[in-house]
């Protein structure tokens, strides 16, 4: 076990936290600390990366775990949010997206590994990833600043993107590793 694989798991523990914050969200301060605490598990998807490229501490329990770590913070976060936008089909259609994409993709890789063919992360995957925890930080920012209009449509603005990004993403692994597979 090492500090990148530690901070991973760390963002596996908080994810339901954050999603319990939202869920029972009785004040604007269960809000906010929600929004840190997201933050702060954003920033640990970013420094376990770095520290292990950095400090050559790459393993293989580390490329299986952070894709779970983003998966399930991605998915515990937009259930929890979803209590509050159940009937807004402008964050229904691109939360569904994104679910059917995490679930079909990883049941292709877990197919894949089975018939030993890894298909790499792409660039635009890890900027899918980014653009999701960027525009569910703003759907956050925005239910805290209710008022605030250009907030409420730039994050479900980015939202939108973030989902035809994932949507995009999941095509191209698909297509991948379909072509691998032969």
């Amino acid at each position: 076990m090492n500090l990148p694989n530690l901070l991973t798991i760390l963002r596996i523990t908080i994810a339901p936290i954050i999603a319990i914050l939202i869920w029972r969200e009785t004040s604007h301060a269960q809000l906010i600390a929600a929004f840190l605490l997201f933050v702060f598990a954003g920033v640990t998807d970013w420094l376990d990366g770095y520290l292990a490229r950095k400090l050559l501490l790459q393993s293989h329990l580390g490329r299986i775990l952070d894709p779970i770590a983003d998966k399930i913070l991605v998915a515990c976060i937009l259930l929890a949010l979803s209590s509050h936008f159940s009937k807004d089909w402008m964050f229904v259609v691109p939360t569904l997206a994104i679910f059917l994409r995490e679930f079909m993709i990883s049941g292709f890789r877990e197919y894949m590994s089975k018939e030993g063919i890894l298909v790499q992360v792409s660039i635009l995957s890890k900027w899918k990833t980014t653009l999701q925890l960027i525009s569910i930080g703003l759907i956050i920012l925005s239910m805290i600043f209710s008022g605030n209009n250009l907030l409420t449509s730039a994050s479900i603005t980015l939202f939108w993107i973030s989902a035809i990004i994932t949507l995009k993403t999941g095509f191209d692994y698909f297509k991948s590793g379909m072509t691998k597979l032969k």
